[in-house]
């Protein structure tokens, strides 16, 4: 045995180095990933896909597993309360299911704003990194992102907006029901997008407000047979993350989670949401007697019109409602003049 080895050995110091994080010996810190989605749709394939990049880059300091099919907790209201609760580090869910803690995301409700997935998925992080969401306290956004915007899809012709009149729609809650009210349709409660297909094969509703890949899911598309595309919203979605856990990584790990949360995450989401939606919107189309119907320039605005006291009344409702509507507008159109992820 050498003098130095010796000497390391007794005063202990071998065995800090054997120990250290930089001897590459140090284990990887685990972390969970739940989602109520199940394993083989496109989201959850997309989150296995990311967390594989973020696992490989950070060289053996994170474990990233994941738990899709509701492995620790099947409800979609309850995904918020696991990850603060501890029964997991990081979860997909939903901040409209809890709008009093997220009051300023829903922004991304209001009607004739965001046209797609990539938009309301841009603006909805960029809202973050502005600082005006509110409700953060006790957790990290990995992502903030939206679907697609809900249009409508009716088992009766709607071949503009007009078509809307004395129609019934599903309204699940009271910004939709507004909306509806200012288009000339009823709302009817009671039903959202789980039993609306159900709901419209026997006559109870004439229409949903819902996007085409949740539709082909809750099989609103199998019922419907005509859809008018004006985007009435979309709503506000999320990777949240133990704020606790995320404080305590290791700052090597910390980092590499930072490099690929946000934008990189949300780009990830939008293309594969935006790609699918287009998709099922052909495959609808293609089918014997369905048809889809844009808005002309004039029927949009006269939506507009009709539709604005529904945003202003929101604005007016929240403290920072003027900066959250400008700075979602702002954002949205400078990622459709190029504005770079």
């Amino acid at each position: 045995m050498s003098a130095t080895f010796a000497r390391l050995l007794s005063t202990g110091a071998l065995a800090f180095m054997l120990a250290s994080p930089t001897s590459g010996l140090a284990e990887a810190v685990t972390l969970r990933f739940a989602t109520f989605e199940p394993p083989t749709t496109p989201v959850s394939v997309m989150f296995q896909t990311w967390i594989d990049q973020v696992n490989a880059a950070s060289e053996g300091a994170l474990d990233i597993q994941f738990f899709p099919g509701g492995a620790l907790g099947r409800d979609p209201r309850t995904q918020l309360e696991l990850v603060q609760n501890g029964v997991t580090d990081i979860a997909f869910g939903f901040p409209f299911l809890t709008p009093n803690k997220f009051p300023d995301d829903m922004v991304t409700t209001l009607p004739l704003i965001i046209a797609n997935a990539h938009e309301g998925t841009y603006a909805h992080w960029r809202l973050y990194e502005r600082g005006l969401l509110r409700g953060w306290d006790d957790v990290v956004p990995l992502m903030l992102c939206t679907p697609s915007p809900v249009n409508v899809l009716s088992t009766e012709e709607v071949a503009d907006l007009s078509s809307l009149t004395g129609l019934r729609g599903s309204a699940t809650s009271p910004i939709a029901q507004e909306i509806l009210t200012a288009l000339g349709a009823v709302p009817v409660s009671g039903f959202n997008f789980s039993n609306a297909a159900e709901a419209m094969s026997r006559g109870q509703l004439d229409f949903d407000l819902i996007g085409f890949m949740p539709a082909s899911v809750f099989r609103q598309i199998e019922v419907a047979t005509s859809a008018l595309m004006i985007p009435l919203g979309a709503s506000p979605c999320a990777v949240f993350m133990n704020r606790d856990v995320y404080e305590g990584l290791p700052e090597a790990a910390r980092a590499v989670l930072d490099e690929h949360r946000g934008m990189p995450l949300g780009l990830m989401w939008a293309d594969v949401i935006d790609s699918v939606e287009s998709t099922v919107r052909a495959q609808f189309v293609g089918q014997e007697g369905n048809s889809i119907n844009e808005l002309t320039d004039e029927q949009m605005a006269r939506a507009t019109e009709v539709t604005q006291p529904i945003v202003d009344a929101w604005i007016a409702s929240n403290p920072n409602g003027t900066a959250l509507v400008s700075a979602l507008r702002e954002d949205v159109e400078a990622l459709r003049n190029g504005a770079e992820w």
